[in-house]
């Protein structure tokens, strides 16, 4: 979802000033860690603290505001950046910025239930969609079965 920079300002401020910022969730890119709906809760981390399989919240340099699983660091031009891609998507996102990052997302409201992203069944769904390519491939076929049939 692309923003204005005014928006992206208020994100930041918003999380240098609380430490925390609570986002609804968009699309299906996550999908089924993250529905459409959920509220996303996303805390300041510094860069030590990112793990692989972690989801962080990113702006890319057009303005879009993602929230995707960390999968590990590459060096390009002598720098590092982060690697990253959503559960369902068939291949990485443009690797990113230490200063493109917002936070780290910590648990998920789903109907008024929290659902702590430390909690072993989301470790494990974070490592086995990161181990295993063919998941992203079957979700993204099963959500656009789905979409097709609810037009």
């Amino acid at each position: 979802m692309q923003f204005r920079k005014e928006f992206l300002q208020l994100i930041t401020h918003t999380m240098e000033k609380r430490g925390w910022i609570e986002l609804p969730a968009r699309g299906t890119s996550m999908y089924p860690c993250i529905k459409k709906g959920d509220i996303c809760r996303f805390v300041s981390t510094e860069a030590a603290n990112i793990k692989k399989g972690d989801i962080i919240l990113f702006h890319t340099p057009h303005g879009n505001l993602v929230a995707h699983r960390f999968c590990r660091l590459v060096t390009r031009n002598e720098q590092l950046h982060y690697l990253c891609k959503g559960d369902t998507n068939l291949a990485h996102d443009e690797a990113i910025l230490l200063d493109q990052m917002i936070g780290k997302m910590i648990w998920i409201r789903r109907n008024e239930r929290i659902i702590h992203v430390t909690n072993l069944a989301a470790y494990v769904w974070g490592q086995t969609v990161l181990s295993f390519p063919m998941i992203s491939l079957l979700l993204r076929v099963y959500l656009n079965r789905r979409e097709s049939t609810q037009v």
